[in-house]
C-alpha cells in the first residue's frame, strides 16, 4: 500500500486538472464588450480598379438601338460593319457596332478620344498617358496587336501599333460575340 501511496503522489502533478481561470462578470449596468471577428478584410486596393466593364464613352454593351439613339442621338454615319455584319453607328466621339437591334461593340480611336477624352464606365481613361495598368490591373492576355481585359462577359482590348507600340484604337465588345 505504501508503494501505492508513493506512485501515486509521484504522478500527482502529470494527472490533476490544471487551474481554471476566474471569471469576472461586468459591473452592473454596463455590458460585456466581445472581440470583434471579421467574416473578411476589405481591401482598398481592390476599389482602385475597375471590376466590370458597364460602358465606353456613354455607350452601354447590350443597350438597345432606341437606347442607343436616345441617349446618343442620330448618329453621324451608319455604316455596315464587313466583319461581324452589323450596323456602326458612328457619332464623333466613337462607333456602336448594332447587331440583332443590340449594341455588341463600342469602338474608339486616338483621334476620337484626343478630341472628346475616353470615358469607362464614367472614369476617364487615357491609354496615351498609359494609365490604363493603375485602372485595369495587368492584362488578361497580351496579344500581338494589343492587350485584352476580361470582366465577365464583356472585354475590352486596347490595340497597339506593332511597330511603334502606341495604342492604335480601343473596343468594349461581348466577350462571346466574336
Amino acid at each position: 500500500m505504501k508503494m501505492v501511496i508513493l506512485l501515486l503522489s509521484l504522478l500527482a502533478p502529470f494527472i490533476s486538472a490544471p487551474p481554471q481561470d476566474e471569471t469576472v462578470s461586468p459591473a452592473p449596468g454596463t455590458a460585456a464588450q466581445l472581440p470583434v471577428i471579421f467574416a473578411f478584410e476589405h481591401s482598398a486596393a481592390a476599389d482602385l480598379y475597375i471590376s466590370s466593364f458597364d460602358s465606353l464613352s456613354g455607350i452601354s454593351l447590350y443597350m438597345t438601338e432606341e437606347e442607343l439613339l436616345q441617349i446618343k442621338g442620330t448618329p453621324q454615319q451608319i455604316v455596315e460593319d464587313p466583319w461581324a455584319g452589323c450596323l456602326e453607328y458612328q457619332y464623333a466621339d466613337s462607333s456602336a457596332g448594332v447587331c440583332g437591334g443590340v449594341v455588341l461593340y463600342v469602338h474608339a480611336s486616338p483621334s476620337q478620344a484626343g478630341q472628346y477624352g475616353l470615358s469607362l464606365n464614367g472614369r476617364m481613361l487615357n491609354p496615351q498617358a498609359m494609365n490604363v495598368q493603375d485602372m485595369l490591373g495587368a492584362p488578361d492576355f497580351e496579344a500581338e496587336d494589343g492587350d485584352v481585359y476580361i470582366r465577365g462577359e464583356a472585354a475590352l482590348k486596347i490595340y497597339r501599333n506593332t511597330e511603334s507600340g502606341e495604342w492604335a484604337g480601343l473596343d468594349l465588345f461581348d466577350a462571346y460575340s466574336f
